[in-house]
């Protein structure tokens, strides 16, 4: 009778198994900092409320200086 899986193909397979979870579990947190970052980004750096006239004009809209 022959042992299909010997112990040390057991013990490999286990360690893969958890080197793959750990890579897993890094690779969440690694996504979970760059979305908290983002938010927190959103949260602090709010843009400052418009005025009712608009501060950006192309060059036709502009009127000509007086001479």
């Amino acid at each position: 009778m022959t042992d299909e899986n010997p112990p040390k193909d057991i013990d490999q397979e286990q360690n893969d198994r958890h080197e793959q979870r750990m890579m897993w579990i890094f690779s969440g947190a690694i996504v979970l900092l760059i979305l908290g970052g983002m938010g927190a980004n959103m949260l602090f750096h709010r843009d400052k409320p418009t005025t009712t006239e608009p501060t950006d004009l192309s060059s036709q809209a502009r009127t000509a200086p007086a001479n």
